[in-house]
């Protein structure tokens, strides 16, 4: 017994990790179910002394130092549910059992509790950054039996990103699922906040703006000023907007070496892993507003619905006024669409945060949102200069009620610029931008003392259904005497 931990699954995402681990000084033992692609493994890394590999789970589970700590790197769902089958028969009570991949918070608080029974311990720790992240230090997102975090942070921790204060990226969330929930969240904002960039581009492309040049303002906004904040949209998800944007198409991408737009020749079609749509319907199913992150797994649906939209855009296809526009007045609707953008994304944060905050309320997961907003400043997908003052701004009041609140300044001087650029793409253009008009609405309605729209609701279910309405000048609820319509 001499390894300090296992990893099992040497695809890319358990290779890199493995790696990332050894680097630090620990000893890793790694399994794969063909021992073929153990020994290729070990035999491209000849060079790490603290690698072993074994062909059975059993001598592999033997050679760790109890209690032993198992991470799990294989395909979610039965593969998941057959590998820690396995290591629960030849693992012993305070042994760790670690599932890193996309689950659903309420299967891994299931498979808590069965492994809790059994005497053993566990944790769903979703895992951020992809293969890159794996392997120089990614963001980690652990929850499960409390006891295991003391006993494996210092590998966890060493192995992780680092935020520029030297904190490590990673935190224990809570019991049960609650690594997992906030690995689900990540993973809805982020499909948000790739959709606003990709409406950015669209946007761009609708006013008729080169794509050179598209790279070009991007490149720009890495390290814009905004407000009295630098570098106020520089992220992760920016940097991949700006290659994707200036990516030429190549041999090696399935085209030709000839200088043309890699984007123009992509399909259109957004594939997806189910997180988002978790996410969403926890959202609805718990009453939390979501409707940025809705719309964002919305647009991936609708982009997978390609032959009828194509048989649709046979039969009708909206006009739109296509005007050329003068270098001045392009410079000012560029200002208006960052800011559209960074309020759209300080928005999808918004509804994250909230969703995090309710679900933690209704299954006491424990969770500490300032730490865990802490953890997504680098290594992640969501990583970016925008979650400093996010995390600055819930340790200084965690019971803000909405990260909004924290950008009040922002918000107050270019809202006015959110509306005109929406009005403007929504009049001249042929442009679909659900995630920010989802987000602008969001805004208007959360912001709002009175909504006319819901007081007329009210009192139309109470005409058809005597559903019965509430008063804004008294307690009560209420009936109105209708006339008979039907």
């Amino acid at each position: 017994m001499s390894s300090d931990v296992g990893v099992v699954g040497l695809a890319v995402m358990g290779s890199n990790l493995a790696l990332n681990i050894a680097d630090k000084g620990f000893e890793v033992a790694v399994f794969n179910r063909t021992y073929a692609k153990t020994e290729d493994f070990l035999a491209k890394n000849s060079g790490y002394k603290n690698l072993k590999g074994f062909e059975t789970m059993a001598d592999f589970v033997g050679a760790l130092k109890k209690p032993r700590k198992v991470l799990v790197l294989v395909q979610a769902g039965a593969p998941t549910d057959s590998t820690i089958a396995q290591l629960a028969e030849v693992m012993e009570p305070e042994d760790i059992i670690v599932d890193t991949g996309n689950a659903h918070f309420r299967d891994q608080t299931k498979r808590a509790e069965e492994l809790e029974k059994k005497g053993l311990r566990f944790l769903g720790m979703g895992i951020s950054g992809g293969e890159e992240g794996a392997r120089k230090g990614p963001a980690f997102f652990p929850g499960g039996t409390l006891s295991v975090w003391e006993d494996i942070r210092h590998i966890i921790e060493a192995a992780s990103a680092k935020a520029e204060d030297g904190r490590p990226c990673a935190t224990m969330n809570g019991k049960g699922g609650a690594g997992s929930c906030v690995k689900m969240y990540h993973n809805a904002g982020e499909y948000a906040i790739l959709q606003i960039w990709g409406e950015v581009h669209a946007i761009l492309q609708g006013w008729g703006v080169p794509r050179e040049e598209q790279g070009r303002l991007l490149e720009e906004w890495k390290t814009k000023q905004g407000g009295e904040h630098p570098n106020f949209l520089s992220s992760y998800m920016l940097d991949i907007t700006v290659e994707v944007v200036k990516a030429s198409d190549t041999a090696d991408a399935g085209g030709a070496d000839d200088g043309s737009a890699l984007i123009a020749k992509t399909m259109d079609m957004i594939g997806s892993k189910g997180t988002g749509l978790w996410s969403v319907q926890e959202a609805l199913g718990a009453g939390v507003p979501a409707p940025s992150l809705a719309e964002a797994v919305l647009a991936r649906q609708m982009s997978m619905c390609r032959p009828e939209r194509l048989a649709n855009s046979k039969v009708f296809q909206p006009k739109a006024d296509s005007p050329k526009y003068s270098p001045e007045e392009l410079k000012e609707m560029s200002e208006d669409l960052f800011w559209s953008a960074a309020l759209s994304i300080i928005a999808s944060y918004a509804q994250m945060f909230q969703c995090l905050r309710e679900l933690d309320r209704q299954f006491d997961f424990g969770l500490n949102l300032p730490a865990t907003i802490a953890t997504f400043r680098a290594g992640c997908i969501l990583q970016g200069y925008l979650l400093s003052p996010m995390t600055k701004a819930f340790e200084k009041d965690p019971n803000l009620p909405s990260l909004m609140n924290a950008f009040e300044k922002e918000l107050g001087e270019n809202f006015g610029r959110f509306k005109r650029c929406m009005a403007n793409v929504l009049s001249k253009t042929n442009t679909a931008v659900p995630v920010m008009a989802a987000s602008m609405n969001y805004i208007l309605t959360m912001h709002s003392e009175n909504v006319p729209s819901a007081q007329c609701v009210a009192l139309q279910r109470d005409v058809f259904g005597r559903h019965g309405f509430k008063r804004l000048d008294k307690e009560g609820a209420f009936n109105a005497q209708w006339k008979e319509l039907q």
